[in-house]
């Protein structure tokens, strides 16, 4: 299961800057990017700069730049034909720029899985690349190995219109690294229905009151977590999601696996108060109060929700209304809040816009990045609030703002996580596979830091 998320994880993460604070990717780990994209649809043509917005547009002596992307223009007009709906954001700007700027946009088109590699070799061999992506994958690698510079020297990133939660994230010894309006905070989805036939009251409810916390998650889990057919074995559950839903406890008690720190240190968070209690309440989940299918792993939850037999799931921002489409009415609510944990706070998805230190253009780099976010954040706004009402998008938007992400880029980070989810799952003592996970990742960091 581990491995199926480290895949989840890049798949979510070339995704996502379509997504902005919107829909999320699918929760089927299937690796098929067209149906993601679907997903993340924005509808429609290529947004119009007003007359207005024409005339404030900054001046550029030179409009030429080069884009490293991993969607070409072909691989997009297919996406088009088979969905007219289908919006990329970076090939609906590119004609735009040329004609603000007259310049030419050269975009190189590599597969997600080869841009780190291809971007690092690119910058060694000094061509050029002006705009390249940033995500969980290649950060901290890209800022350590010099392969991209610091944005505060090219745009201003105290203006609200970027996402502060994308600035903070991709920052690395204090400097920011990586731009973006692109965010998907992680959120509970529930079936209203079985709480509604059940006489529990809702997760909906519980926030209203402003009593969402893990307490009242784990007390409504256990509510719901029923033998229907009488024949002496649980087959309803009040929750599952991808590893027990670990992911979720860590962010909302405060916290992530990783602290990127202003000295351009990195270290780890295992030994954290934060860390263990998430680690202790999931494994009381699944091994104690048995509200979660122990025995079952991968995106069985995807199917036993629409079906009925899973009280509450979790999804990427407004995916949720994809993913788990049925009978059944659904509704979502932030994850919730731990001891430790700030109200709002949470996991969620995140990618951002990077200016390579070869870039022979980072003026243009800029007012590209800013122009393509612009038009995703427009197209993506409009979208949603014509599917889910402006209230659910604003507090989608706000989520997306409140998001605790770390970049996890760095060397032994999936056998540190390995070590802390077989720990839960086998029932061992938290602080001994805390401690051997802590030791695992430090010593990835020191071989991050130094390679």
């Amino acid at each position: 299961m581990v491995k199926n998320m480290k895949t989840f994880a890049m798949m979510l993460a070339a995704v996502v800057m379509l997504v902005t604070v919107l829909a999320g990717c699918s929760g089927n780990n299937s690796g098929n990017n067209k149906a993601n994209e679907g997903a993340a649809n924005s509808g429609g043509n290529s947004p119009e700069a007003t007359e207005e917005a024409k005339e404030e547009a900054p001046k550029l002596e030179n409009g030429n730049i080069t884009i490293l992307y991993h969607t070409s223009k072909e691989q997009y007009d297919e996406n088009k034909a088979a969905n007219p709906a289908a919006f990329d954001a970076v090939w609906e700007t590119v004609a735009q720029f040329e004609q603000a700027y007259g310049g030419k946009v050269n975009v190189i088109a590599v597969p997600w899985g080869d841009q780190k590699s291809t971007l690092i070799s690119m910058v060694n061999a000094g061509d050029q690349v002006d705009v390249a992506q940033a995500n969980d994958q290649n950060f901290p690698v890209y800022p350590l190995k010099k392969i991209v510079q610091p944005l505060d020297q090219y745009m201003d990133l105290s203006d609200p219109f970027w996402n502060a939660s994308v600035t903070k994230a991709f920052s690395f010894g204090g400097k920011p690294y990586a731009a973006g309006v692109g965010a998907a905070p992680i959120v509970i989805y529930y079936n209203k229905t079985l709480f509604d036939d059940n006489g529990v009251k809702t997760p909906g409810e519980l926030y209203q009151e402003g009593n969402w916390t893990w307490d009242t998650f784990r007390s409504t889990a256990l509510e719901l977590t029923q033998d229907t057919d009488g024949d002496g074995k649980s087959d309803q559950y009040g929750f599952g999601w991808w590893d027990a839903g670990y992911p979720l406890m860590v962010a909302s008690n405060g916290v992530t696996n990783l602290s990127y720190n202003d000295d351009g240190s990195i270290t780890t968070n295992y030994d954290s108060d934060n860390m263990k209690e998430a680690m202790q309440f999931t494994q009381d989940a699944l091994l104690k109060d048995k509200f979660i299918d122990k025995d079952k792993e991968g995106d069985y939850f995807n199917a036993e929700f629409k079906n009925g037999k899973l009280a509450m799931t979790a999804e990427y921002g407004f995916g949720g209304f994809t993913v788990f489409k049925s009978d059944y009415e659904l509704d979502f609510v932030p994850v919730p809040t731990g001891p430790k944990g700030t109200k709002d706070v949470g996991p969620g998805g995140m990618s951002g816009w990077s200016i390579p230190t070869v870039s022979k253009n980072p003026q243009g780099a800029a007012v590209f990045i800013k122009m393509m976010s612009e038009n995703e954040l427009k197209v993506a706004t409009e979208n949603n609030v014509k599917q889910f009402g402006q209230e659910k998008v604003d507090q989608m938007n706000e989520l997306g703002t409140k998001i605790l992400f770390a970049p996890i880029g760095v060397e032994k980070y999936w056998d540190a996580n390995t070590a802390a989810l077989t720990g839960i799952k086998d029932g061992t003592p938290v602080g001994t596979f805390a401690a051997m996970a802590k030791a695992m990742l430090e010593e990835g960091i020191k071989i991050t830091l130094t390679q």
